[in-house]
């Protein structure tokens, strides 16, 4: 079984082991520490889903079946028989929007499957580079981990921000130059996959706690954007790859549906999270879920989901478009 997951009940689930004391397992009296810490380790793998980027899906449940590859032509007839569009009640601007992007449906899932392909392969490319540049097996090299509010998604995986440590490099400066963007940045910067911001988890693009009134507060929240360099430099990262063509912004070959399109399309349900558009400063509305795609460009969409809505306004945001 996986180290996590998700219960039939609806909460998380793991297992887990003895932690290690010194280089052995430790023992019951090793591991507890107190009345209510104990030692542990995970005696599996776990899922990393990294969080402010999306890239393209390997595969994904087909409507009526189960998780299936893009690159099968089951989903190639799905786009171009027109099914994508059958019983999907969804919003006549969001259908429109969605009739544009996928047209006949030619090439709609064999596109979406190359970009799969690209984004895990320069994945496997920088952490392949960084584990040579370091000179160690790969049992030495160490992953770093950053958190933000949340831990771990639905289905059981970490939710964070990965990079390699600065303790794989002997030397500073050459530590300092390769983990000074994490992995999650730098498949944004190459263009292997979209920003994909969703507050609360936001921290370290957005400075201070999500949650702080000020944080939240329309006038306040625009002084944190301005000031998150984190922020601006990713968005500037993205719309640096967009202007090279790099990636999903390949002239020849672009994305045509985001992963989030195929997600909702996949699961026939619409999208639930609402948008702040970060290319508006001043600007305090959220807009409605259906109408994210009239912020065109991803790097501006920062997406709240809808459980805290009633925050937001109650701390001076609009809800707009419903």
């Amino acid at each position: 079984m996986s180290a996590l997951g998700l219960s039939s009940r609806g909460f998380k689930i793991g297992s887990c082991m003895f932690g290690n004391h010194g280089s052995k397992m430790g023992s019951v009296k090793q591991i507890v520490h107190d009345g209510d810490t104990v030692d542990a380790r995970l005696n599996d793998n776990i899922g990393i889903r990294f969080l402010g980027i999306d890239s393209a899906e390997v595969s994904i449940p087909l409507p009526g079946s189960t998780f299936v590859s893009l690159k099968n032509d089951r989903w190639d007839t799905f786009f171009t028989s027109g099914q994508w569009r059958t019983g999907l009640n969804f919003d006549a601007g969001l259908l429109q929007h969605l009739d544009e992007r996928i047209g006949n449906g030619h090439d709609v899932a064999p596109n979406h499957a190359r970009h799969a392909d690209r984004a895990q392969r320069a994945l496997e490319e920088t952490i392949q580079n960084d584990l040579n540049l370091s000179g160690k097996k790969a049992a030495e090299f160490v992953m770093f981990m950053a958190f933000a509010h949340e831990f771990l998604d639905g289905t059981g995986r970490l939710l964070c921000y990965l990079n390699s440590a600065d303790t794989n490099f002997d030397d500073p400066a050459v530590a300092e130059a390769v983990t000074k963007l994490s992995y999650n940045e730098r498949q944004m910067a190459s263009g292997a996959a979209l920003p994909y911001f969703i507050w609360p988890n936001i921290q370290p693009f957005l400075l201070g706690s999500p949650f702080a009134p000020a944080n939240i507060r329309p006038e306040t929240f625009w002084k944190t954007v301005k000031g998150s360099s984190k922020l601006k430099n990713a968005r500037k990262n993205v719309l640096t790859a967009r202007n090279a063509g790099k990636g999903v912004f390949d002239p020849a070959d672009p994305l045509r549906l985001e992963p989030s399109e195929l997600r909702f399309i996949s699961r026939r349900k619409p999208p639930t999270r609402y948008v702040i558009d970060l290319s508006k400063p001043g600007d305090n509305h959220l807009l409605a879920p259906h109408k994210y795609f009239q912020i065109p460009n991803p790097e501006d969409r920062l997406y709240v989901p809808a459980e805290y809505v009633l925050l937001f306004e109650h701390l001076g945001w609009a809800v707009e478009g419903v």
